[in-house]
């Protein structure tokens, strides 16, 4: 019949040695994500595989694309074109047959007790997944952690390890599944807590002699006991072998019985150097780790925060500045210029709207652009920046039409090159005192070339919004 699906044969599949090669060059947890990879056999050159939701599919692509395409077309040979990825709709549920029954009188359960550790977590109610700012510096490690509140104790993220410099974000992500798990799964018990509380309770068992027992207890309670926990920095675990032990066991004994662990850190478990060694590869608290908690990391699931993109920047200060009564009419300038100039992390973001307010409400400024361009040279540090000079205006525009500097002095004429070379040459003109034939010499290009350019790139502008903007940013740049 032409509408029946024929079941795959999996003993006689490529897929099966596919699968085997892939496993082969995996670490445990590759192991246990490619359980979830399904396989639908190949059409028209392409491999069609399943998983069961975004994030295996972001993770797939890349972390294991190129294990896959090297296998299939070692399997398939030429036949092979790429593969591509479904997702498994979620099974419909079978309908219960509802048969009529005797009335009987059963009964009132006792609505269930809500988790009462949920009391003791001490969490900022802005920190949720809704106040999260994603972006391309940060989506990995958000959808990471949605996926451990909508399902914790999946073997294939667990432990999930999120790392990244401070003020990116990891407290906001870590402390978001805490809410999130409290609010849809209140039977669950979470802990929540900073590295350096879970030193301070496991020391003090033997530093309080008299109270042990009852500390151990407590201890055990809180950590052995829990159905997730979320560790917050663990760098800031100092002079602590033995706790770094106990951890490694704790974390062991939770991951053994499905329970849900996540970790942040300031780096990638990599970056840990092992017992033996005499020095870690740069500053840290922890100056040095056992080789079993470091093999124990090092098969986590390692997501990372980067710092923000200017995308995410501009997102952020959008975001951040609701409260702060910028001039109507120049917001969405002001938001721009703000997110020119690379920021480290979301504190620095911060920080400069409460400032921009302070001096709103302090000063009573009107904030209109050419008053936040105003405050913002004022607020400089160093003392006065020195003046654009022809090559930083000419690095920084390669930089942002991703060129080569050599290409704005070479004799190509395609876009990609004319264009930047023509934006180098006008931001030169207006942010430097050199004459237009120093100019030209810069570019090996003479007076009239230059004359030539600057007119056509007026041109180009009026007729190209997009260009205009992107012009208008390198100026904000190189003002901020």
């Amino acid at each position: 019949m032409e509408n029946t699906i024929s079941l795959l044969d999996i003993s006689s599949s490529p897929w099966l040695r596919v699968l085997e090669y892939v496993r082969s060059k995996c670490n445990e947890f590759g192991a246990a994500f490619l359980d979830a990879v399904g396989f639908e056999g190949v059409q028209d050159g392409y491999a069609q595989l399943t998983v069961p939701d975004t994030f295996r599919a972001t993770w797939l692509d890349s972390h294991y694309g190129d294990l896959f395409r090297k296998a299939f077309s070692a399997v398939l040979g030429s036949e092979f074109v790429d593969y591509t990825i479904r997702l498994l709709a979620p099974s419909a549920a079978v309908p219960e047959m509802k048969l009529p029954t005797p009335a009987v009188a059963r009964p009132v359960a006792k609505p269930k007790a809500r988790n009462v550790a949920a009391n003791d977590l001490k969490l900022y109610p802005r920190f949720t997944f809704e106040n999260f700012v994603e972006g391309s510096c940060n989506s990995t490690a958000l959808k990471a952690c949605r996926t451990v509140s909508e399902n914790p104790g999946d073997p294939s993220l667990n432990p999930l390890f999120i790392y990244g410099a401070s003020g990116l974000g990891k407290t906001h992500l870590l402390q978001s599944i805490a809410a999130d798990l409290v609010a849809k799964k209140p039977e669950m018990r979470v802990t929540y807590c900073h590295a350096a509380d879970f030193f301070r309770d496991y020391t003090a068992i033997y530093k309080n002699r008299s109270e042990s027992r009852a500390l151990q207890e407590k201890f055990e309670q809180r950590y052995m006991r829990c159905d997730c926990l979320l560790l917050d920095d663990i760098q800031w675990i100092e002079q602590g072998v033995k706790t770094l032990e106990k951890l490694f066991a704790l974390v062991a004994h939770l991951r053994s019985h499905g329970k849900q662990v996540v970790i942040t850190c300031d780096r990638h478990p990599s970056s840990f150097c092992s017992g033996e060694a005499s020095s870690p590869n740069h500053k840290s608290a922890i100056p040095h780790i056992s080789k079993t908690f470091l093999a124990q990391l090092e098969s986590c699931v390692a997501v990372g925060l980067d710092e923000p993109d200017m995308t995410t920047r501009l997102n952020l200060i959008e975001r951040k500045s609701v409260h702060v009564p910028f001039v109507d009419r120049d917001r969405e300038e002001i938001c721009r210029f703000l997110s020119v100039q690379p920021r480290s992390n979301v504190r620095d973001i911060e920080g400069l709207i409460n400032w921009l307010y302070a001096m709103h409400t302090l000063n009573g400024v009107e904030l209109d652009f050419a008053c936040v361009k105003r405050l913002m040279g004022e607020n400089k540090s160093g003392g006065v920046a020195s003046a654009p000079t022809i090559r930083s205006i000419a690095d920084t525009v390669a930089f942002q039409f991703n060129v080569d500097f050599l290409a704005l002095a070479s004799k190509r004429q395609d876009a990609a090159a004319s264009v930047p070379r023509k934006v180098a040459m006008l931001l030169c003109r207006e942010y430097t005192s050199e004459s237009l034939v120093c100019i030209g010499d810069a570019f090996n290009r003479d007076y009239a070339t230059v004359i030539a350019a600057l007119k056509s790139l007026k041109v180009q502008m009026e007729k190209d919004g997009a260009l205009k903007r992107r012009v208008d940013d390198i100026r904000y740049m190189l003002e901020a």
